[in-house]
């Protein structure tokens, strides 16, 4: 049998909090390595930033999991006027656009707004339609970003990437990334996220690659540190009696990674089955969810 792919593998369960937060609901971050487990719990996404950062040693690889979506539906880039490769200008314009400080104050939900004008220019006023994101608290709503989800407007992007529309078909219940708030609600972590990653691509450079972004749906090439999109709801995950949940799962994600790279299976779910039709897609656009095997998954 072959070695590991990795060294070490983490995961890290994201969160948008306006202000410093542990426990319940805030960061937590596994670190899976000669079979021991390190549990962090950074109280802002600037300390996690940090700690992300530190898991690019040279001499030793890391698969670092990430459970926000790290790409939008197609059309995403294009319908918002960025240009180049639709996922890096879409990283490279939340990187630009979202402040995020030392007391994790953001303005994601300004930046959704003006993504959401942006895709609505083709409208005349007053006939702009709200969204496509949506989700966010009453002080901030305007015709332009609704607290409740609107009417989807024709032209807008997709609701699902094909990922999720997989995950759907199998039974599964993802939350669109338009929605920014609300129970369950993943758009605000992959826009504070996606930003946070950006700036961590142009600190580390080359030692960080982003599957399948930089990689294509193949196993990436020799690097310290490779960040991939998971989702934890994909394993069933027991959660012992005073433990936090979101500990729970990305402790158990990171186990049962770390099993599947000992087993020599892991490399190939860096290979997902996807239609030669949207393989372009997935590489240049949406991305993939580690992990799932793709069509008949």
């Amino acid at each position: 049998m072959s070695p590991p792919l990795f060294d070490r593998i983490a995961v890290a369960d994201w969160s948008a909090s306006a202000s410093p937060k542990t426990g319940p609901d805030s960061i937590w971050i596994a670190v899976v390595e000669d079979g021991s487990c390190t549990l962090s719990n950074p109280p802002t996404r600037r300390v996690a930033l940090g700690e992300m950062a530190a898991l690019a040693e040279p001499g030793r690889r890391t698969l670092l999991g990430v459970d926000f979506s790290l790409g939008f539906p197609s059309g995403t880039a294009e319908r918002a006027g960025l240009v180049g490769v639709p996922w890096a200008a879409l990283w490279s314009h939340l990187g630009a656009s979202i402040t995020d400080d030392e007391q994790n104050r953001n303005n994601r939900f300004d930046v959704a707004q003006r993504l959401n004008d942006s895709m609505a220019a083709r409208w005349q006023r007053p006939q702009r339609p709200a969204g496509p994101f949506w989700g966010c608290p009453p002080s901030k709503a305007n015709a332009s970003l609704t607290t409740t989800k609107p009417n989807r407007a024709q032209g807008w992007p997709p609701e699902w990437r094909i990922v999720e529309q997989q995950l759907r078909s199998d039974g599964r219940r993802p939350f669109s990334c338009w929605q920014l708030l609300g129970a369950g609600a993943v758009g605000s972590q992959s826009l504070v996220g996606i930003a946070a990653l950006e700036r961590l691509r142009q600190i580390l450079g080359q030692r960080l690659a982003v599957w399948p972004f930089d990689t294509g749906l193949d196993m990436p090439p020799v690097t310290d540190l490779v960040v991939a999109e998971v989702w934890p709801s994909l394993w069933d995950v027991t959660v012992p009696i005073g433990v936090v949940k979101d500990a729970a799962q990305v402790e158990a994600t990171a186990r049962r990674l770390t099993h599947l790279d000992a087993s020599g299976e892991l490399e190939a779910l860096f290979r997902p089955r996807i239609d030669e039709g949207m393989e372009s897609t997935v590489v240049d656009e949406e991305g993939w969810v580690l992990g799932v095997v793709g069509s008949g998954n």
